[in-house]
């Protein structure tokens, strides 16, 4: 599915998180209706959409990614 740039396995209620991006709202509910809730393995499907992004950062902080590099 390219829509699904990211899924994520949690515990709890949630099984998975999954990070989808379409080209407008249209695109999105059909991803839903026609791919994911036509899954096999899909149940049910809880839905939110983003409305303001207060932050992306992608990727490691450099801090990190020294020190785990420097413990290999």
């Amino acid at each position: 599915w390219p829509l699904v740039r990211e899924c994520h396995m949690l515990n709890g209620e949630i099984d998975f998180i999954l990070k989808c991006v379409a080209p407008d709202l249209s695109g999105f509910q059909n991803f839903l209706t026609e791919e994911l809730l036509k899954a096999d393995n899909v149940a049910t499907v809880k839905t939110s959409l983003v409305i303001r992004c207060a932050k992306d950062a992608p990727g490691l902080p450099f801090e990190v990614l020294e020190a785990r590099l420097t413990r290999s």
